[in-house]
């Protein structure tokens, strides 16, 4: 099952599913990179919002201005492992741009659909696509 994962991914669709509508929390614009290695993960998903930045202010950025732009970026990297029996995927975080996240386990239920991977949280539903 592992041979399955190991590649780059790219980010499809970040949806979440209530009753019989999607709802895309990031937007339909969002941008991501899943890479599972032999033994390690990396993930970085980005929502793209316009944030003008003039040229006057790029010397003048303030730690709101950089608070702001890091609020629509995730990423992640560790080791992992696959519980194929019960269709899991889980994450052993080793470091994230959300210190929080460090040391923990992110899980996610996984299918492959289509020549896809679908990684599933409750209602959250992130489809990657081989590159």
């Amino acid at each position: 099952m592992k041979n399955k994962f190991i590649g780059t991914w790219k980010l499809e669709s970040v949806i979440i599913r209530h009753v019989h509508h999607k709802i895309y929390p990031f937007g339909k614009e969002v941008k991501g990179i899943l890479i599972y290695g032999k033994e390690y993960m990396s993930v970085q998903i980005m929502m793209p919002v316009h944030f003008p930045i003039s040229e006057t202010r790029k010397h003048q950025l303030k730690l709101e201005d950089l608070a702001q732009t890091l609020n629509r970026y995730m990423g992640y990297f560790g080791s992992y492992e696959i519980d194929e029996a019960n269709h899991i995927v889980i994450h052993h975080v080793k470091g994230a741009i959300a210190q929080k996240l460090t040391a923990g386990e992110e899980i996610r239920n996984f299918k492959f659909k289509d020549e896809k991977l679908v990684l599933s949280k409750g209602p959250l539903e992130l489809t990657w696509s081989r590159v």
